[in-house]
C-alpha cells in the first residue's frame, strides 16, 4: 500500500457498503435476499422481474457508486457541475449529441414490461448508492456533492453513451475527412486500410477553407470527452461444438476488450427468480447480462463493428437556423437552449441545432455556414428488448429473436446450449443508405444522402450448428465471418451446417471499419488443429500471444543483408525468436518497435501533414485514438510483402534503417543490451480511474498497476500498442475472461481485470487482479445449496410502502 493510499484511507475512511443485516427500503415489491461470496459477487433471490432489476441496480449502486455517477453525468452533460471547467468540453458535446434528449423520446415507445424493468433498475441504483452505503463514495468526499438520483431515462441515456463511445466508425469518418482535405485523395487511397472507392474521394465534400474552422472547434470538444472516456475496443469469443470437446458438450469462451480502467467496465452477479435464473457480466450502468448463462444456454459477445451511424456535412441558411436540402430549399432546424452548470463558475449557454438528419455535433460559429450532424440508429426512438428478456430463452431461435428490437450496441453474439446447439448471430439494427457506404461524412444536400430505412431483422446474418464444429469472432469483417473469401454477394445464412440458398436473403452492407484479422485467424487455426477441448484449454488460448504478422514477414526481414552492427543485433534477436509476444521477450520488443516505427515511415511517405491521423493517433483531436490505431499492421504487412514502387527508394534499405534506429533507441533510452529490453516491462498495463487516473497523487490510490504486459493489438491476448508511441501504457486490453462449460454450467469460469468494487479501500477492488495476471479464474456458485454455503454476508431488503413503481 502506497503512502498516499494509506493517508487517504485514514483521512476519508473505507466507506464500505452495507452487506449484512436488514434494510427497510422503498422500491421492492417483496423481500429481496442478497448473498455475497468471498469475491463480493452478489447472489440475488427475488420474487419478480422488477425486483430482480431493483436488486441488480442496488448492488451496482453499492459497489460502483462513483463509476455510475460519472456515467450519469457524462450521459446528461453535467460533468462540469461536479469537476469544474475541465469537464465543460465533454458536457458541450454530450448536450449536442443529446443522449438524454434522445432517451426521453425513446422511453415512451418501449413496451410496458421494458419500461418497468428500467424504472426498477434506476430506483435500485439510487437506493444502492445512498441507503446501501455507510457513507457516500470517495469520489464525493473528494469532489463534493451527493449521489444523483437515477430514473429510467438515465439508463437509456447511458446505453446511448456506451453506443457512441464503444467501437463505431464516426471517428474514422472524421479521420478520413481530415486526410482527404489536407493531403488529398491519393494519400487516403494509399493509407486507408480499406479499398475506398476512388470516385467517392475525388468529389471532395466541402472546401477545406470553409470546413476547417468547424473541424477545429469540434476537435476540442471531442478531446475533452475522450479525456474522460478513452476509446478502446476489440474482443474475442468462440464456441466449440460437443464433438470437438472432451466432455461431449459445447464450450463457449468470451473475453471482451476495452480501455483499461479501475473499476472495470463489467460487473458480475447472479439472479434467481421464480421464472428464470442467470449469472454473468453486465456493463456497469446496465441491468442485463451481455455475457452469461441461464442454466440451459450460455452466450458471449464481441463488438460487431457494423456501421450504425453516419456524419453529414450541413450547409446553413442565411438565418443561421435552417439547413440546405437536396432540392436547394432550406429546412428549419430545432434549436435547443442548453444551460450547463460549471462548478464555482457562471453557467454556460450552449445552443444546440437539431437538423433533419440528427443533432449537430459541431458548434454554431459566427460567419461559418457549415455544421457536422450525426445520424445514428441508437439515437432513434425505437423499442428495446434484447438482453432484457433473452435469459428466459430455451432455444437458439428464441434467444436470437429477443434481439429483433436492439437499436443500440452492434455485437457478435455466440450461443451454446445443453442440447448441443451452437450458433452465431449479429445484432444491432442498421440503416439502409440512399447512397454512399458510410466511410466519409456526406454532404446533406446531395440527392443520395440520408437513410431509406433499416435492414430487416430477417436479413441479418446468423449461423446455427456450423459444420466445422466451431465459430469465432474477433472484431473481424462482419461481411465475411471467419475471414473466409466468400464474395460479398453470396448468401450467408447457414443452419445445421448447410447454406440455405433457396431462402430469400438479400445481403446488406454491414460496415467496413473493422479490425485486422489476425486474432480471429489465430483462434480459428487453433480450433481447427485439435479436438478434445476443455475449459482450461480455452483459458490458455485466451492468453495466447502468438504473432501471425511476424510469421508473414519473418522471411522478408531475416533476408536483409547489412554490415550495420546495430541492425545485425536486431536481426540476430529476431532470427532466434519464437514469435511469442511475451512480456519477458527482448526480441518481441524489437519486433514491436520495428513495425510501429515502420508504420510511421509509411504514413509520412504519403501523408506528410496528417500522418498521425492515418496512424489513428488523432482523429481530429490530439491525445486520443481512432480505430486506425489498431488496424495498421495488416496494411504494413501487405506493403512489406509486395514492396510497391513510389514509397521508398529501397524497401530493404528502409527496413535496415528502421531496425537500426530501433536498436539505437533501445540502447540510448532503455539499457545497453537485450537483457534490459523485455517487451512487457517497457510497455505496461495500468488500470486507470476515470476521474483521478492521471491525477499527480490521487492516481496512486485509485489506479491499479502498472504491471508488465505482453501481447499487442493482434495477439489473442490483446494489449494494444500505439504505432506513434508503442511504449506508452496499453490502451486496449481484456477486462474480463469467461469460459462456459455446457456439460456443467456451474463449473464455468470468470475473472475480472480488477475486482467487483470501485472502492479502493474495499477488499474487492483488485482481488481478481492476481488471478487475471496468472491466467486463473473463479467459479460463481449456481446451485442454491452452494450459494448459501459460500455466502460471506447476507443482506435482506424489506419493502416499505409504497413501492417505487
Amino acid at each position: 500500500m502506497s503512502f498516499t493510499h494509506l493517508l487517504l484511507r485514514l483521512a476519508l475512511g473505507r466507506r464500505l457498503p452495507v452487506t449484512a443485516g436488514e434494510i427497510h427500503i422503498r422500491g421492492p415489491v417483496a423481500p429481496i435476499t442478497i448473498r455475497r461470496d468471498k469475491f463480493g459477487i452478489p447472489h440475488i433471490d427475488v420474487n419478480s422481474d422488477a425486483d430482480a432489476m431493483f436488486a441488480m441496480g442496488f448492488c451496482q449502486g453499492q459497489d460502483r457508486g462513483g463509476q455510475l455517477e460519472f456515467l450519469w453525468r457524462m450521459a446528461r452533460g453535467r460533468l462540469a457541475e461536479w469537476v469544474g471547467s475541465p469537464g465543460l468540453g465533454a458536457d458541450r458535446l454530450s448536450r449536442r449529441i443529446g443522449f438524454r434528449r434522445a432517451a426521453e423520446k425513446q422511453f415512451p415507445v418501449l413496451g410496458d414490461w421494458a419500461r418497468e424493468q428500467l424504472i426498477a433498475f434506476a430506483a435500485g441504483v439510487t437506493a444502492g448508492n445512498t441507503t446501501g452505503l455507510t457513507n457516500k463514495p470517495h469520489e464525493f468526499a473528494i469532489l463534493g456533492g451527493e449521489p444523483s438520483p437515477w430514473d429510467a431515462i438515465d439508463v437509456l441515456a447511458v446505453l446511448k453513451l456506451q453506443s457512441f463511445i464503444l467501437p463505431s466508425n464516426w471517428d474514422v469518418e472524421l479521420a478520413r475527412l481530415r486526410i482527404l482535405l489536407t493531403d488529398g485523395p491519393s494519400a487516403l487511397l494509399a493509407l486507408d486500410p480499406l479499398n475506398v472507392r476512388e470516385g467517392e474521394l475525388n468529389s471532395s465534400p466541402l472546401p477545406s477553407s470553409s470546413l476547417s474552422p468547424v473541424l477545429v472547434a469540434l476537435s476540442s470538444d471531442l478531446a475533452a470527452l475522450q479525456a474522460y472516456l478513452p476509446r478502446g475496443g476489440g474482443s474475442n469469443n468462440w464456441v466449440i461444438a460437443g464433438n470437438r470437446t472432451q466432455s461431449g458438450k459445447p464450450i463457449l469462451a468470451s473475453d471482451p476488450h476495452l480501455a483499461p480502467s479501475a473499476p472495470p467496465p463489467w460487473y458480475l452477479a447472479h439472479i434467481r427468480t421464480p421464472d428464470w435464473e442467470a449469472t454473468g457480466a453486465a456493463l456497469a450502468g446496465s441491468p442485463s447480462f451481455a455475457i452469461g448463462h441461464n442454466g440451459f444456454a450460455a452466450w458471449g459477445v464481441t463488438a460487431g463493428l457494423t456501421d450504425n451511424s453516419d456524419l453529414f456535412l450541413e450547409t446553413l441558411g442565411a438565418d443561421g437556423k435552417s439547413v440546405r436540402e437536396a432540392d436547394g430549399t432550406f429546412t428549419p432546424c430545432e434549436v435547443v437552449r442548453e444551460v450547463i452548470a460549471v462548478k464555482d463558475q457562471p453557467e454556460v449557454i450552449e445552443e444546440v441545432m437539431v437538423t433533419p438528419r440528427g443533432p449537430a455535433i459541431s458548434p454554431l460559429m459566427k460567419d461559418i455556414p457549415h455544421l457536422v450532424s450525426l445520424r445514428a440508429v441508437w439515437l432513434d426512438p425505437l423499442p428495446l428488448n434484447g438482453f432484457l428478456s433473452s435469459p428466459r430463452a430455451r432455444s437458439f431461435d428464441a434467444f436470437r429473436r429477443s434481439f429483433e428490437q436492439w437499436p443500440i450496441l452492434p455485437l457478435n453474439v455466440l450461443y451454446a446450449d445443453s442440447t448441443g446447439t451452437t450458433g452465431w448471430f449479429l445484432i444491432g439494427q442498421l440503416p439502409k443508405r440512399a447512397g454512399g457506404n458510410g466511410l466519409l461524412p456526406r454532404p446533406a444536400d446531395r440527392s443520395d444522402s440520408g437513410w431509406t430505412g433499416l435492414i430487416p431483422f430477417a436479413e441479418m446474418p446468423f449461423v446455427q450448428n456450423p459444420e466445422q464444429g466451431f465459430w469465432a469472432t474477433a472484431n473481424n469483417d462482419p461481411n465475411r465471418p471467419l475471414c473466409d473469401d466468400r464474395p460479398f454477394s453470396d448468401p450467408l445464412r447457414i443452419e445445421n451446417g448447410k447454406t440455405r440458398e433457396s431462402m430469400p436473403f438479400t445481403r446488406q452492407w454491414l460496415g467496413a471499419d473493422y479490425c485486422d484479422p489476425y486474432r480471429v485467424r489465430a483462434i480459428v487455426q487453433a480450433l481447427t488443429t485439435r479436438g478434445e477441448w476443455t475449459v482450461e484449454d480455452c483459458l490458455t488460448l485466451q492468453r495466447d500471444v502468438r504473432s501471425i504478422p511476424w510469421e508473414e514477414i519473418r522471411e522478408i526481414v531475416l533476408s536483409l543483408k547489412t554490415s550495420n552492427p546495430d541492425a545485425r543485433v536486431g536481426l540476430e534477436l529476431l532470427r532466434a525468436w519464437d514469435g511469442q509476444v511475451d512480456s519477458e521477450s527482448p526480441a518481441a520488443c524489437v519486433f514491436e518497435l520495428f513495425v510501429a516505427e515502420f508504420c510511421v515511415h509509411v504514413a509520412k511517405a504519403k501523408a506528410p501533414q496528417t500522418w498521425q491521423v492515418a496512424l489513428g493517433e488523432v482523429g481530429l483531436w490530439d491525445g486520443n485514438l481512432s480505430l486506425f490505431t489498431d488496424r495498421r499492421i495488416q496494411h504494413l504487412v501487405r506493403l512489406l510483402r509486395e514492396q510497391p514502387a513510389g514509397w521508398f527508394t529501397s524497401w530493404s534499405d528502409e527496413m535496415i534503417d528502421v531496425l537500426t534506429g530501433v536498436i539505437q533507441k533501445l540502447r540510448r533510452s532503455v539499457g545497453p543490451g537485450p537483457a534490459y529490453w523485455a517487451w512487457g516491462h517497457l510497455r505496461q498495463l495500468r488500470l486507470e480511474h476515470p476521474l483521478f487516473g492521471k491525477h499527480p497523487w490521487l492516481s496512486a490510490a485509485f489506479n491499479i498497476g502498472p504491471v508488465p504486459c505482453g501481447g499487442d493489438c493482434n495477439t489473442i491476448s490483446q494489449a494494444g500498442a500505439r504505432p506513434a508511441d508503442p511504449t506508452d501504457f496499453t490502451h486496449n486490453m481484456c477486462n474480463l475472461r469467461t469460459v462456459f462449460d455446457l456439460s456443467d454450467l456451474s463449473k464455468s469460469k470468470f475473472v475480472l481485470c480488477g475486482g467487483q468494487s470501485g472502492n479502493p479501500w474495499s477488499d474487492h477492488h483488485a482481488d481478481h487482479f492476481p488471478l487475471w495476471q496468472a491466467g486463473e479464474a473463479i467459479t460463481i456458485a449456481w446451485n442454491q445449496a452452494a450459494v448459501i454455503r459460500e455466502a460471506q454476508d447476507t443482506l435482506r431488503l424489506l419493502p416499505d410502502d409504497p413501492p417505487l413503481r
